[in-house]
């Protein structure tokens, strides 16, 4: 049934009867898809593939929420939700700003969610991806080191809590469940397009659009030949929408232009920001991997996800993580293109 939803929206959104039939009919199954094998991955793909066929509607969201916390209740033991977390993991977001701070920490949490820290260089990924002896940092390794009691865990099923990834050295905020309760609640606001996610870019030249302006290409996940994930833009791939919604023009040391841009993601492909915006001739600086240059002065691809917010049933999570220390120091190189984009700049708050 998963199958059949998406096909509408590989032909055009809009009002189509099957996908409402569909939606009628699975909303009185939904117990019974939970307690099957990957059943709440099914139903949680079964709600995006309404959302992108414009049918998703409150009521049956509402029914996924009720069903896949029922599922949720029968794995979680008590007291998993608010898990004590020593002061040493805990981190302001304002402290970012001058400190390197090289180890994930906890930035916020609400009973069944926490907003952790990622710094770059460490993996979200379940599995190794390395290539060549250089392992990378392994967040599961870190959550298993200081929240080794959960079961969750321990879940390489639901990658161990994460409800979603950030790519390796990209830093910013990352959400992670201490409770099967909190993976699935949040995973269906993901799910739902109800998570607002921003993210701080630098890219090689200056964009002549009208800014915001949407970005709606589909993304098709391939190997490299190194045998590493790479996303292209291909009619055979998924729906992927990117919104650049504001952006500064700079002036490298050696002449060469470079914008900083806010986007906003509205759906979870991989790279799907650095495939998108190299799509549109604007790879990101230190992103060799999308065509990006990749200046001395930049050590990785220039990408920060400094805003995220949703809202859960135990409250609200909004949190906004200030660019830290190291790409902080790459807009010392930088001048803005005119006074204007100074002034721009300035109101960002970074």
């Amino acid at each position: 049934m998963a199958n059949s939803a998406w096909a509408p929206t590989c032909v055009t959104p809009g009002d189509d009867p099957s996908a409402r039939a569909i939606e009628r009919a699975s909303s009185q199954r939904l117990d019974e898809w939970c307690e099957q094998r990957c059943g709440e991955v099914n139903l949680l793909s079964l709600v995006e593939a309404f959302h992108l066929a414009g049918q998703l509607e409150e009521t049956f969201i509402d029914a996924a929420r009720r069903a896949l916390l029922r599922h949720a209740s029968v794995r979680d033991e008590p007291g998993m939700e608010d898990p004590s977390v020593p002061q040493e993991l805990q981190i302001l977001p304002s402290e970012l700003q001058s400190n390197a701070v090289t180890e994930p920490r906890v930035l916020a949490r609400v009973p069944g969610l926490f907003v952790l820290w990622k710094p770059p260089g460490w993996s979200a990924a379940t599995v190794d991806q390395a290539v060549g002896s250089a392992q990378p940092l392994a967040l599961k390794d870190w959550l298993q080191e200081h929240f080794g009691h959960l079961p969750i865990v321990c879940d390489e099923g639901v990658t161990f809590g994460m409800v979603h990834r950030l790519d390796r050295f990209t830093s910013g905020a990352l959400l992670w469940a201490p409770c099967y309760r909190g993976l699935y609640e949040a995973r269906l606001q993901f799910s739902a397009r109800k998570v607002c996610k921003e993210y701080l870019c630098l890219v090689r030249g200056h964009l002549k659009n009208e800014l915001p302006f949407m970005i709606k290409a589909p993304i098709l996940e391939t190997e490299s030949e190194m045998g590493m994930a790479r996303s292209i833009v291909s009619e055979l791939g998924k729906t992927a929408m990117t919104e650049v919604m504001e952006g500064v023009n700079f002036v490298d040391v050696e002449g060469q232009h470079m914008s900083m841009l806010k986007v906003r993601i509205h759906t979870g492909r991989t790279h799907q920001i650095r495939c998108h915006l190299s799509h549109e001739g604007h790879p990101l600086v230190g992103d060799p991997v999308y065509g990006g240059p990749t200046p001395p002065w930049c050590s990785r691809h220039w990408l920060h996800a400094w805003k995220l917010s949703l809202v859960m049933s135990s409250g609200q999570v909004e949190v906004k993580v200030p660019l830290p220390s190291d790409l902080r120091g790459t807009l010392e190189r930088l001048r803005p293109a005119q006074e204007n984009e100074a002034q721009r700049l300035s109101t960002w708050g970074l």
